[in-house]
């Protein structure tokens, strides 16, 4: 680094080293003359024993890193100019590079929003997924990985495993603000849910838990940063203000941070609502506290100290027990035998979940690593057809080479000029593909309702 500061330096540099090389001359020059030779004796033999001031300069700027910096911008000019001599070539590699990188690059950006990104909460990594396997002897309407309100309840007091566990359903509401209802993507979520991912407000606050104590006793919302920024265009009064959610009036209490835009990828709510006011949210809808109705899907956040292994073996004894003391609670539904053991042969799986929950991830996993796939082997091809041209080219330029070396340029310094040609073409390829990141749209969402039961 050093180095590369002092190649903005140069005037600084050459004068030191002239500096360097009159302080050693001098030196010389003194300790002859104590030997009896004349001065200009003694000055001509110091110069010939240091081998001549103009190669010593050579030879330490070739050492130089800006010597190198320099001589590639050479060879890089050198480069765009033949490339503009050879315009069928350049437009040939340049747009074959450009289909590979730019393919390739529109799908990885897709790979990573929907597979691999993590979610922007605090230390994602160790965030699980809680699902029953097994048979949950209940109704249920959603996506998948659901159970009741009450057991997620049960599962929060699981401290010895979790810091939290945080509970949500996706649906769709209508809203009005001032106008017409239009729908809107909706959570609705337990109380613990923003302080267990540790999310805070960019403006207000966010929901707690003494917003999901008593069914209907909080009327109360959050909004998305992107939907308070577009649809209320920033409002800074929005605080305190009435929204009509089916036709309920509630409280905006709040606005997330701009980073946050929910836990299911391709699913982003504009709002969130305390499942105490599920009733509210979703019409005809008032199992919030039965056991036997699963609509939420369940996260968990680990202990430091505990492992996914050790959370998942720890919590069998604990599930067992609560499977059978639900076949004793008022209200269990009457089934088969063979039914009654396949729910107490129920399982608690924990799965790592840092990129949240998502339907989507779920439907598209495998068709977009086979689609990544493809695009790598279209990027291989492109890479293949590229250095074909330049092997073709190569042979057209042999004459030139071989007039270079010749003429004196060593072998690494033709190499550093093949270099060249290879990056300068490499960037106008990367450059002309002009590949944006891919951008999820948002898919349709059915309102959550109980004809799926």
């Amino acid at each position: 680094m050093k180095q590369l500061l002092n190649w903005f330096r140069r005037g600084q540099l050459e004068s030191g080293l002239d500096r360097e090389l009159q302080y050693h001359i001098d030196r010389r020059v003194s300790d002859l003359m104590l030997c009896g030779l004349p001065e200009w004796e003694a000055r001509r033999q110091a110069t010939l024993e240091l081998g001549g001031l103009p190669q010593v300069r050579e030879e330490v700027r070739d050492v130089w890193l800006s010597r190198w910096l320099r001589d590639f911008a050479y060879d890089l000019r050198f480069s765009a100019r033949s490339f503009l001599r050879s315009r069928s070539f350049t437009a040939t590699a340049v747009l074959s590079l450009a289909l590979g990188i730019g393919a390739t690059t529109a799908i990885y950006s897709l790979v990573n929003q929907v597979l691999l990104q993590a979610l922007p909460v605090r230390q994602p990594e160790r965030l699980v997924l809680i699902d029953w396997k097994g048979d949950q002897a209940a109704n249920g309407f959603g996506s998948w990985n659901l159970m009741s309100y009450p057991i997620c309840r049960d599962l929060q007091l699981q401290d010895r495993f979790f810091e939290g566990v945080l509970c949500r359903a996706a649906t769709t509401v209508n809203l009005s603000i001032g106008g017409e209802p239009k729908p809107a993507a909706a959570e609705i979520v337990s109380g613990n849910y923003f302080s267990m991912l540790g999310v805070g407000p960019a403006l207000g606050r966010v929901l707690g838990n003494d917003d999901d104590r008593t069914p209907g006793a909080s009327p109360v919302v959050v909004l998305a940063y992107d939907f308070w920024r577009t649809q209320l265009a920033g409002a800074p009064d929005v605080l305190g203000s009435k929204v009509l959610v089916n036709q309920h009036p509630m409280t905006v209490v709040g606005v997330t941070a701009p980073a946050f835009r929910g836990i299911d990828v391709g699913e982003v709510p504009s709002l969130w609502i305390p499942a105490a006011m599920s009733a509210q949210a979703i019409p005809g809808f008032n199992d919030l506290l039965d056991r036997r109705t699963r609509w939420m899907q369940v996260l968990g956040r680990l202990r430091p100290d505990v492992s996914l292994a050790q959370a998942q073996v720890g919590l069998q004894p604990w599930f067992k027990a609560m499977l059978d003391e639900d076949t004793r609670r008022a209200g269990f539904p009457r089934i088969t035998v063979e039914r009654r053991q396949r729910f107490l042969a129920s399982r608690i799986e924990l799965t790592p979940a840092p990129q949240g929950h998502s339907s989507l991830r779920r439907r598209l996993s495998q068709p977009l690593w086979v689609l990544f796939a493809i695009t790598a082997v279209l990027l291989g091809l492109a890479c293949l057809n590229v250095a074909g041209l330049f092997l073709a080219r190569g042979s057209a330029r042999d004459r030139e080479i071989s007039t270079r070396l010749a003429l004196g340029a060593s072998r690494g310094r033709i190499g550093r000029q093949l270099l060249a040609d290879s990056l300068l073409l490499a960037l106008a390829g990367g450059a002309r593909c002009g590949a944006r990141p891919a951008r999820l749209a948002q898919p349709h969402r059915v309102p959550a309702s109980r004809c799926g039961r």
